[in-house]
């Protein structure tokens, strides 16, 4: 069986009933890892420790790691990224699992396209542990492509399905990992760096399944408002931050911090800075119900934010950014209308001139 350059890192804490599954779902795989290293992060309420022990005395691919205090989720996957030794890595918690054929599309993508950063799935899920697989297609693609990082930030509206992903290892390392300040969202952060700077492939179909947040785990916490409104303040600071200044403009420009909601004007409303174009500019991209709704915020600052981005200032930039799309689209029409017709003798200069001519405006509209 082939064996790929892979770090399977499994972050796991008392999920001991959950565990096996996940760990047979990535030893099952037609690929092997390199290696499968299980960080149980001072789990003590169940057995898990055993569990693990038995797969390490099983397979010499295992690798364990006990701690004995618990880190957190971010530390404990930052650790399993650290002391990966493949050329690619999977950060995975004990109660999600990869589905068949994952490690070998994902890798063989991303061999394919040596320029990608990562190499992700759809973001499929369960309802609970016992839970059928739902996908979410995205409808980015009907076949394995390659996007550029421009085309990753215009699509992304959401997050990229983490536990669907398999990235090159120093691409993640130099995006910072899991930003423990991030909290739940310092997989969202990484990922987007990751794709922002080097592009990703996508396969459109299932690669593993997350199991949906559940009372008392990491990620609800973002139910809790002023717990969220100051992760996403720690986002805020980092993408108006020197560290994340080649991949902010794309944040800005395609309003892809929006996914965190409202309390990303919240966040910003605090800071003193909130009318400079490295803050204000993350700002952009919710809805005008999102705003509208801001506007009955107890804090006078967010008012006056919500209202800026309902003011003539946003609407008018929002018709000139439809307008631009329409003429975009126009073009290409012509575009594909002037390819398909055969010119008669004598005039193919004269059209090959008039195609560049609108290639040019496409490129003045895209930029």
């Amino acid at each position: 069986m082939r064996t790929a350059d892979l770090s399977v890192v499994v972050a796991n804490y008392n999920h001991a009933a959950l565990l096996p599954r996940a760990l047979d779902a990535v030893l099952a795989q037609s690929v092997r890892p390199r290696e499968v290293i299980v960080i149980d992060d001072a789990s003590d309420r169940d057995d898990s420790w055993a569990v693990a022990t038995a797969y390490a005395r099983r397979d010499p691919a295992v690798r364990l790691v006990r701690h004995d205090r618990n880190h957190g989720v971010c530390e404990t996957f930052n650790e399993g990224l650290a002391a990966a030794r493949g050329e690619f890595v999977i950060l995975a918690a004990a109660d999600d699992y990869t589905l068949p054929g994952f490690f070998e599309k994902a890798v063989g993508e991303l061999e394919r396209h040596p320029h990608a950063g990562l190499c992700c799935g759809y973001d499929s899920f369960s309802h609970g542990p016992d839970g059928a697989v739902v996908p979410a297609p995205s409808g980015w693609c009907d076949v394995p492509t390659y996007f550029a990082p421009e085309d990753v930030a215009r699509l992304a509206r959401r997050n990229l399905a983490a536990h669907g992903t398999i990235a090159r290892t120093a691409a993640l390392r130099a995006a910072g990992g899991y930003l423990a300040d991030l909290a739940w969202y310092g997989d969202w952060l990484a990922y987007l760096a990751v794709a922002f700077r080097h592009g990703l492939v996508h396969v459109p179909e299932p690669l593993a399944v997350r199991t949906l947040a559940m009372a008392g785990s990491f990620s609800a916490g973002a139910l809790d408002r002023g717990r969220h409104v100051g992760v996403v303040g720690a986002i805020v600071d980092r993408l108006a931050s020197d560290a994340f200044a080649d991949v902010a403009p794309l944040f800005r420009r395609y309003g892809n911090a929006a996914f965190l909601g409202t309390d990303l004007v919240r966040a910003a409303a605090r800071r003193p800075d909130r009318w400079t174009a490295p803050v204000i500019g993350l700002l952009n991209g919710l809805s005008p119900e999102q705003y509208r709704e801001l506007l009955d915020d107890p804090d006078p600052a967010v008012r006056e934010l919500a209202g800026f981005f309902l003011g003539p200032f946003w609407r008018d930039a929002a018709r000139e950014r439809a307008s631009r799309a329409a003429e975009v689209v126009h073009l290409k029409n012509l575009l594909e209308l002037a390819r398909a017709a055969a010119p008669p003798p004598g005039v193919a200069g004269k059209l090959r001139w008039v195609a560049g001519r609108a290639v040019r405006r496409l490129r003045r509209l895209a930029g």
